[in-house]
């Protein structure tokens, strides 16, 4: 038997031999890995019911939470493309990175929302704007497009030669 070598297998795997372990620790929540990869999957199923394709980008601008940390299953396993932001570029990186990776779907932190509203409109390709926490006007409410959605989504059949991720450097001195 021959299995794909990705993130996803390990992920798949692990949910199978210890569903009931503690998996994220985010401040006060606290996830098993069942509770987690199910979360993912209902991100994904919401994705989905976005128009979100195989090879679509969705990118991130937020620090290490436990949204983020779902996104790194929730969108690859659509076979879409992860594109994660540094949060501590300025609205110009957010701009060039977005438009030049294609992003489709922006799901933002609370602490970037802000900066985003203000160069918004400088993102004619992105679809939807998604925040992960502190949702108002204009944005999409993260928990609850989870929390509606179904963890049943459809699956794409993924290579191991797909493309998983886009990660621009942010140390460096131009683009």
């Amino acid at each position: 038997m021959e299995l794909t070598l990705t993130p996803l297998e390990f992920a798949r795997r692990t949910r199978r031999l210890h569903p009931h372990r503690e998996a994220v620790v985010d401040r006060e929540l606290r996830l098993t890995y069942e509770q987690f990869f199910d979360r993912c999957d209902r991100w994904s199923t919401a994705l989905q019911g976005m128009g979100v394709e195989k090879g679509d980008r969705v990118a991130y601008i937020a620090p290490n939470t436990h949204a983020q940390l779902e996104s790194f299953y929730a969108v690859p396993q659509l076979g879409a493309v992860l594109v994660p932001v540094n949060f501590r570029l300025t609205a110009e990186d957010f701009v060039y990175i977005v438009n030049h990776s294609g992003a489709r779907v922006l799901c933002v932190h609370s602490d970037q929302l802000d900066a985003v509203d203000g160069v918004r409109d400088r993102m004619p390709g992105v679809e939807r704007f998604v925040a992960l926490e502190g949702a108002r006007d204009g944005w999409e409410d993260y928990e609850s497009l989870v929390a509606a959605a179904s963890p049943d989504f459809e699956r794409p059949e993924i290579a191991e030669t797909d493309l998983l991720t886009i990660n621009y450097t942010s140390g460096t001195t131009a683009r």
